[in-house]
């Protein structure tokens, strides 16, 4: 499952869970303009920490919610 979708900060971005099902979770992976290398995605929009899982029914809302965390931590603390 992918979801793709496009902003004014990151460009388009691309999030997949490559394992994911409608039951069972997987990590989520973003790729895209502002991503070039294909990184799995961590809680607080970050790279590093707990690593985010999604299912299939879900990977929308999680990506929308990592995106915005991510935005709201360059506005706070500059390009993390």
């Amino acid at each position: 499952m992918s979801y793709t979708t496009r902003t004014r900060e990151f460009g388009e971005v691309t999030f997949r869970a490559p394992a994911a099902t409608d039951t069972y979770s997987g990590y989520v992976w973003i790729e895209g303009e502002a991503f070039p290398q294909r990184q799995q995605i961590c809680y607080g929009g970050n790279f590093m920490g707990g690593t985010v899982t999604a299912t299939d029914r879900n990977l929308k809302e999680v990506a929308q919610k990592w995106l915005r965390d991510r935005r709201r931590g360059q506005r706070k603390w500059g390009n993390f």
